[in-house]
């Protein structure tokens, strides 16, 4: 009976773990984007990191970027730490091996993708709330075609 009770909650635990992974498939997700006319932002931290979590719960919270954000963005968070499958184009794998494909493996990092799913601009740490929006609408607004953002930061001071 034990050894019934003992399978019966190994395989109950299994289950919970199997059906807290998620398939995260930006390929799709920035086919989306592409038809609402939105980029896609991709916000790439790890459980235990103090400048993630305040990334999260100050900058991306906050009631001027939570907006800029809703507006103009498919969001996607990846925690490299969850037992996620991530596919971007050609490469499949989990979230730690997908930040160390596209060269942004320092938490956290903030990804930018166009609509054909080129990273047009990301930015690597701890970014407050009001840098943020400048990071933003370099993006939304294109400058990223024309300009670094030194030189955006610069004109919009």
């Amino acid at each position: 009976m034990f050894r019934f009770f003992f399978n019966l909650i190994f395989l109950l635990l299994s289950l919970q773990l199997t059906l807290s992974a998620k398939d995260i498939n930006i390929n799709d997700i920035v086919k989306e984007a592409a038809t609402t006319h939105k980029k896609v932002f991709i916000f790439l931290h790890r459980t235990d990191c103090g400048y993630c979590e305040s990334m999260i719960s100050f900058t991306l919270d906050d009631d001027i970027v939570r907006p800029l954000i809703k507006n103009n963005f498919l969001e996607i968070h990846i925690n490299i730490f969850d037992d996620n499958t991530i596919t971007y184009n050609n490469f499949a794998g989990d979230g730690r091996s997908f930040a160390k494909h596209i060269g942004y493996n320092m938490y956290p990092s903030s990804v930018f993708l166009d609509e054909k799913s080129q990273i047009i601009h990301a930015e690597v740490g701890y970014i407050d709330e009001n840098d943020f929006p400048v990071s933003l609408n370099y993006v939304i607004s294109g400058a990223y075609k024309n300009m670094d953002i030194v030189d955006y930061e610069e004109g919009n001071k």
